[in-house]
């Protein structure tokens, strides 16, 4: 369970929202530049740290933030070099899915900017392109019980590269306004209608876990940088 991922409206009051990785595997997080979706990403991964005490992350940062990102190490992997390390969490689930790897703990696969690297594979490489979208959809598909665990970042996604969209069950949008435009409002949240969206400032975003309705959330600040960091640091030095 990670705790205190946001905070929701209850009766009234704010009240933590935590969220069963184990049930909830695969994660969006979708909003545009400058809604702190990048700051939303940090935290989260600091929680998954502290809450999934032996789970295994890689991390791949497609524009390369290092000024957000700072973590380094053999399972931190930034702009070209993702689809290396891409490549070898698909290996690392290929080998679970065939057993020849124990499941002992959860294997994180998180990637931010993830629409940006499509793009730019489609414009080099359309049968790596191809590739992706093949594997990020069996891992989607059939992760789950191989403890795989994933979570997607981008400023916004495109269904055709957005393969097994209803196996993705929580759904984050870091933006209401974002919600507006009827493309990002029906490949996020399909039974949501316009006159339902409420535009609200910046900390404030929709969501939806599997099987349930959306609801709206307030991010929580991060209050220690330096241990935020250190958490952060510490999950990706876990297996190296």
């Amino acid at each position: 369970m990670i705790k205190n991922v946001f905070e929701v409206n209850s009766r009234g009051h704010p009240s933590p929202f935590n969220i069963d990785i184990n049930r909830c595997f695969a994660l969006i997080i979708a909003g545009p530049s400058g809604v702190g979706k990048s700051t939303f990403l940090r935290r989260l991964v600091g929680l998954i740290s502290f809450y999934d005490e032996t789970a295994e992350a890689y991390f791949m940062d497609f524009k390369a933030d290092e000024d957000m990102f700072s973590m380094t190490g053999n399972h931190v992997a930034r702009g070209f070099d993702c689809l290396e390390l891409f490549e070898t969490v698909y290996q690392r689930f290929y080998a679970r899915l065939n057993k020849q790897e124990n499941i002992a703990h959860n294997l994180y696969l998180i990637f931010d900017e993830w629409q940006a690297f499509l793009a730019y594979l489609e414009q080099t490489d359309k049968k790596k392109h191809k590739d992706v979208l093949s594997k990020i959809l069996m891992m989607n598909s059939m992760g789950r019980s191989l403890g795989l665990r994933i979570i997607l970042s981008s400023q916004r996604f495109l269904m055709s590269d957005l393969p097994g969209r209803y196996n993705f069950n929580c759904v984050i949008s870091l933006s209401t306004s974002f919600l507006l435009a009827t493309n990002n409002r029906q490949l996020l949240f399909p039974d949501m209608e316009k006159d339902e969206v409420v535009v609200k400032p910046r900390g404030y975003g929709y969501f939806q876990l599997e099987g349930e309705s959306v609801k709206m959330f307030r991010t929580i600040q991060v209050r220690d940088e330096e241990r935020l960091n250190q958490r952060i640091q510490e999950l990706f030095s876990r297996y190296s």
